[in-house]
């Protein structure tokens, strides 16, 4: 009995096998096709940058519409981030007695870390899914096809006026998200022990560098790039639709999400 269940089971086994290795193959070549998409996106661009052919009109619009209509929402997010970090800070390192680097501590991760990453988050959420669906219905309703009729470049018109503003308007964004983050911090470490603002902030230059908000920085701008490409590359592929400006909506915000921790990490391992 042994000797004959044994061909049956795996020949049971090899149609399993068989979908997950097309599975893998498919999902990898999903990959190769997003990173193919967005940079290609990405050379176009360029060339127009590069070119001068750059509608400033509609540049100076997406910045406000992108960048200063972000800032509240990112105001709060980055308040709430930077006091509960700094409740759980505050209070490990008050027991090790090392509560003067509560505010060292904090800036570091703000400038390195919690800055970069959750105001993309927030602009993945607000931005990047506005976006998507809004190239998307484009694409299904034909607008698409409208513009270049026109003699129209669709990327001089929606892509590079979207990716220049929300490049140019993310560390704006962060700069006001860092602030509401620094203070709700000191807020909190002054009513959780008792820290007055000379305290908090004496051991900032000991704790962050140049090196460190230069880190900062360079994130912003790499996260800012790659997820409005992102969301560009996506509404451009919607078919079939609403539902398939819903799923392109969904597969940006889930790709732009998993991007960015990628290159967290990468970008932290090399920089750091």
């Amino acid at each position: 009995m042994i000797a004959q269940q044994s061909p049956r089971a795996g020949r049971r086994g090899a149609p399993g096998n068989a979908t997950l290795i097309g599975k893998a193959i498919r999902y990898f070549n999903a990959v190769l096709e997003y990173v193919g998409g967005v940079t290609i996106l990405s050379g176009h661009v360029l060339r127009l940058l590069f070119a001068g052919r750059v509608n400033f009109a509609l540049v100076f619009q997406q910045m406000i519409r992108l960048g200063i209509n972000s800032i509240p929402i990112t105001g709060v997010v980055m308040a709430f981030t930077g006091s509960v970090f700094t409740l759980v800070l505050a209070k490990q390192l008050k027991e090790h007695g090392a509560q003067s680097l509560t505010g060292g501590l904090l800036l570091l991760f703000l400038v390195t870390e919690l800055i970069p990453i959750f105001v993309t988050l927030v602009l993945i959420g607000k931005i990047g899914a506005a976006v998507t669906s809004e190239l998307g219905t484009m694409k299904i309703s034909e607008q698409l096809d409208a513009l270049r009729a026109l003699a129209t470049d669709p990327d001089w018109y929606l892509t590079a006026p979207r990716v220049i503003a929300t490049v140019v308007m993310m560390p704006v964004v962060s700069i006001y998200g860092g602030y509401a983050a620094w203070f709700a911090g000191y807020l909190t470490a002054h009513r959780a022990i008792g820290q007055t603002y000379e305290e908090f902030s004496s051991r900032i230059g000991n704790a962050v560098s140049f090196g460190d908000f230069n880190l900062g920085i360079f994130k912003t701008f790499v996260y800012a790039a790659v997820m409005i490409l992102t969301a560009c590359y996506f509404g451009f592929r919607a078919r079939g639709g609403a539902s398939g400006v819903g799923e392109m909506v969904t597969r940006g915000v889930v790709v732009n999400i998993l991007a960015l921790f990628v290159l967290d990490l990468i970008i932290s391992s090399v920089g750091g």
